[in-house]
């Protein structure tokens, strides 16, 4: 089925407009049931909030695309991919309600995955720019079971602060329409920008509302598995564009847990020693780190975006170093103002 830019717009708006008015009845709701976060020693907030509002952000996205979306049949990795969303969602909730081992959530996650995996393939070459995107042979599986897992997770772990989560979101799923690797990947992602820009109104510094382990859990494994609905040609060029918009995410989650690991601390273990959290801990706030770090990710979106479109290993080179450099000047600024 044909998907046109309009279209696109449309499963924005609705589902912008959904998360508009689901996300305050989601905190009430939240608030009734029990769902709310009561600060601890670990946390970046000092008050009791209503979580879960991921539950607000899928059900905008869902409504958007039952409405707006187009009809069309589903593929068998369209179906996969939704069943994975729905499970995590369930876990996520679970979690967020009763609290949940790590076990339990990592053998959800790992299921998913592998289901998605099986369906579409893996990643047929490292993504990486030219000439360093080898073909990866019978480690094109696993790597994508990595990545799948290892992305939920990265996502749920910078879910930490007012606005981050969402502001994310909103501009990978953005990027992801506008990229159109596959007209039902394009159609999630509008919906997916759309609520989580919708719900970041509650969610900037002060939050009204967090997302929730239904909310991160969620985005985090639709985003990584989106691009693997993309033609396997083309696929890795697509994870790294992935990789590009997602960079101040993932290379903040993989350089703390280097250094925990290294110290022999459990990687699992909740903690304020990501960047972004020891940043607003030296005084930046909520507000201005998740800004910034938006910025970034809305920049290296773009040069993604660019990269992706030319396919010129020039831009992906650029895109690369620019990440690197954001990097650099995150992690000097969080040891000097910690």
């Amino acid at each position: 089925m044909t998907v046109t830019l309009a279209r696109l717009g449309a499963i924005f708006v609705v589902s912008l407009a959904a998360a508009l008015v689901l996300t305050p009845a989601a905190a009430r709701l939240a608030a009734c049931s029990g769902l709310l976060d009561r600060p601890n020693p670990r946390s970046s907030h000092t008050r009791v909030t209503p979580r879960g509002g991921g539950l607000a952000i899928l059900a905008a996205a869902a409504l958007a695309l039952l409405t707006a979306g187009g009809a069309g049949p589903l593929r068998l990795p369209d179906a996969v991919l939704l069943g994975g969303v729905g499970l995590l969602a369930l876990i996520g909730l679970a979690d967020d309600r009763f609290g949940l081992g790590p076990l339990a959530r990592m053998a959800v996650q790992l299921a998913v995955s592998i289901a998605l995996v099986a369906v579409t393939g893996g990643i047929p070459r490292l993504p990486l720019p030219p000439p360093l995107d080898l073909p990866l042979g019978p480690m094109a599986a696993p790597l994508a079971v990595i990545w799948l897992v290892a992305v939920t997770n990265f996502f749920n772990f910078l879910d930490g602060i007012d606005g981050l989560a969402p502001a994310q979101a909103a501009i990978t799923g953005l990027g992801g329409a506008l990229a159109f690797w596959d007209p039902f990947a394009a159609r999630v992602d509008a919906a997916l920008a759309g609520g989580s820009a919708g719900f970041l109104a509650f969610n900037w510094a002060p939050a009204r509302i967090f997302l929730g382990d239904v909310g991160s859990l969620t985005l985090g494994y639709t985003l990584a598995a989106l691009p693997l609905l993309a033609a396997p040609d083309s696929r890795s060029r697509v994870v790294l564009w992935t990789c590009m918009s997602l960079w101040l995410f993932l290379s903040d989650a993989t350089w703390t847990l280097m250094r925990r690991a290294a110290r022999g601390e459990r990687w699992f273990e909740a903690h304020r020693e990501h960047l972004y959290q020891r940043l607003v801990a030296g005084g930046l706030g909520h507000a201005r780190v998740a800004a910034a770090i938006a910025l970034g990710s809305a920049v290296l979106t773009a040069l993604g975006l660019l990269a992706l479109g030319t396919g010129l290993a020039a831009w992906a080179w650029a895109a690369l170093a620019v990440a690197v450099t954001l990097f650099a000047v995150e992690a000097r600024l969080a040891g000097r103002v910690s």
